[in-house]
């Protein structure tokens, strides 16, 4: 059985390029055309884990009609671009809890409400929090895995980590965050974390990340319609010549 490629191990909505997503799906039909039959799309899901793409491709191998599909498609893009901008706005809420030196359990109850219900203990939570700035004080966390979250990391994680990165800049000042910045692979995070660094104001921060929190948003959105565009495409069996003429229909490059 051949190995996944990159593209299939590593596929994000927010941080793949258009073009990125587009090539996916064109290897994905130049694989269907070798193999010319179900089993193709059928292997290609052992492999695909992003919850959309994993939709258009089973829609694509369905009987189901394209409305079907295109609504199906949209009730799963309002639901991961919601849950992508909560947690985007978690991060920039961090951020500037950071700058105003805000007290971390008042930061904690904002954090926590953005849920609506309840999906922690706070008071545990804290604890955890303090907890694990004393294992990072006694060298016991790996640097380079541990602070390494985004808009992918669960609730309750993507929360405790937030609470950790605020305590330890209170503790070791905000320049103390560079330690972390290694570790760190989502760009958006990083960014936002290196603002606190720089010592920049908290409004200034706030309006920079709620821009690219918006534009990431967008951009996610862009190629979920990219993708849902593909996936019809490959379901009604268009040529490899008409997908990549409408990928580049979404593309500024092509």
């Amino acid at each position: 059985m051949p190995e996944p490629s990159p593209v299939q191990t590593s596929l994000d909505l927010v941080t793949i390029p258009p073009a990125g997503y587009a090539a996916y799906w064109l290897s994905v039909k130049r694989l269907v055309d070798k193999r010319r039959g179900p089993d193709a799309i059928a292997e290609e899901l052992q492999y695909a884990t992003e919850p959309y793409t994993r939709l258009l491709l089973q829609a694509a191998s369905s009987s189901m009609d394209d409305d079907t599909v295109r609504r199906m498609a949209e009730n799963k893009s309002q639901t991961l671009t919601r849950d992508f901008r909560r947690k985007l706005t978690l991060i920039r809420q961090t951020a500037c809890s950071i700058a105003t030196a805000e007290n971390p359990g008042k930061t904690l109850i904002t954090l926590s409400g953005a849920f609506g219900m309840p999906i922690l203990d706070e008071s545990k939570t804290m604890e955890q929090a303090q907890g694990l700035i004393e294992t990072m004080r006694a060298g016991d966390l790996d640097i380079n895995v541990f602070p390494d979250i985004s808009h992918l990391t669960r609730p309750e994680e993507l929360i405790l980590k937030l609470l950790f990165f605020i305590i330890w800049a209170r503790r070791q000042g905000k320049t103390g965050l560079q330690t972390f910045l290694p570790g760190i692979t989502f760009p958006f995070l990083a960014d936002a974390l290196k603002l606190c660094i720089d010592g920049l104001d908290e409004p200034f921060i706030r309006r920079r990340l709620d821009a690219q929190n918006h534009e990431l948003i967008v951009e996610a959105s862009h190629k979920m319609k990219l993708g849902l565009e593909m996936a019809l495409s490959l379901k009604n069996k268009r040529s490899y010549d008409d997908m990549l003429g409408m990928a580049r229909s979404f593309l500024l490059d092509m």
